[in-house]
């Protein structure tokens, strides 16, 4: 087989198959697999990348008028209750003010929640996104795998690639962004009282999902690299052992052991290459929504930090808090990224074939 002809190992690997379910799952995002596998293949990392992000910067581009219109909304309501504050003398009944700032702080909450509800559904989408992916395209991945390393190493990655799965559907769906949800909740209904009752209640919160983001980074990378100090280690020693003894034979051990050594590279050649081009294809799928969501928590954090040179500071805080919140949105996701990315760097790098 020549390994620089992409599509003749993108038909013997079955990666059709996973392709043609990816445009079924994901019809916004049209590229050739095929050849984008042939120019990785070949050694044209740039030219592949070019290939996926076509079409990418038009999309980014159509998202700047809403994130322009969410920071300029901050900036106007903040500076409206600035002005009901600051002149709330010139009225002789002070519940006219209260009740003004009432309800441009109800506005304010309004621009925030919308904000808000865009970001947890694209994290929403992303993260379901995410694992459709990992489904799609780690059986074929770990073909590769065993046929570059052996067996015992495509089992043990296989699991904990189900454990990235696991992770995200029932720890980040089911427990974080929920949590993140009581967290912008609490947010809205500290900023009624004048004394702010909740805010140590919400610096917990805040501390506790982050520290629940790190956990699970870094049980994911502790399994994977406890898994990579003993897996490659066995399927090398068997290879070693294979190796041995196919040298051994009498007048084709110098033939046998130099195919070994070229198919085994072969091998890794192809694994590395499909790694290579489901990272950059989960990239694809991820980069819209990982700037959107971090436009959306910069675009409100801009606006509390400028609000708050003039503004009250229950509008200020609020604001602040809810941008807060749209980053930990932005955290979960860069996270739930990660570990899939940190796994097939572990991989890649502990199955290398060297035998």
């Amino acid at each position: 087989m020549n390994l620089t002809d992409g599509s003749m190992v993108w038909d013997a690997m079955g990666m059709e198959a996973a392709a043609a379910d990816f445009s079924r799952f994901f019809p916004t995002y049209a590229f050739d697999g095929r050849e984008v596998f042939a120019m990785i293949l070949q050694g044209r990392i740039g030219d592949a990348v070019k290939a996926l992000g076509n079409g990418i910067t038009g999309v980014l581009y159509a998202q700047t008028g809403e994130v322009r219109s969410i920071f300029t909304a901050v900036l106007i309501l903040g500076i409206a209750a600035a002005l009901l504050v600051n002149f709330a003398d010139l009225f002789h009944d002070h519940q006219v003010s209260d009740i003004a700032f009432y309800f441009v702080y109800l506005l304010m909450i309004t621009v925030l929640l919308h904000a808000f509800v865009k970001s947890i559904s694209i994290v929403r989408e992303l993260l379901e996104a995410m694992t459709t992916f990992i489904k799609l395209y780690i059986p074929t991945y770990m073909v590769a795998v065993g046929s570059a390393a052996g067996a015992a190493s495509a089992s043990a990655y296989y699991q904990i690639l189900l454990l990235v799965v696991y992770l995200i559907e029932s720890v980040y769906l089911s427990v974080l962004l929920p949590a993140v949800h009581v967290y912008i909740l609490l947010t809205v209904v500290n900023g009624v009282w004048m004394e702010e009752k909740l805010t140590m209640l919400l610096e917990l919160l805040h501390k506790t999902i982050g520290v629940g983001v790190k956990i699970t980074l870094g049980v994911i990378t502790g399994f994977g690299l406890l898994q990579a100090m003993i897996s490659p280690v066995l399927d090398s020693l068997q290879l070693t052992a294979l190796k041995k003894a196919m040298s051994a034979i009498p007048g084709l051990g110098g033939l046998t052991e130099g195919m070994f050594e070229t198919v085994i590279g072969s091998a890794v050649l192809i694994k590395n290459g499909i790694g290579l081009y489901i990272t950059l294809v989960l990239l694809l799928l991820c980069c819209v929504p990982l700037v959107r969501l971090f436009a959306y928590a910069a675009a409100v954090k801009a606006g509390a930090a400028l609000i708050g040179i003039v503004s009250d500071r229950r509008m200020t805080n609020c604001a602040g808090r809810v941008g807060d919140g749209n980053m930990l949105l932005f955290k979960i996701a860069l996270a739930s990224v990660g570990m899939f990315l940190i796994q097939i760097a572990i991989i890649t790098y502990t199955t290398g074939g060297g035998v």
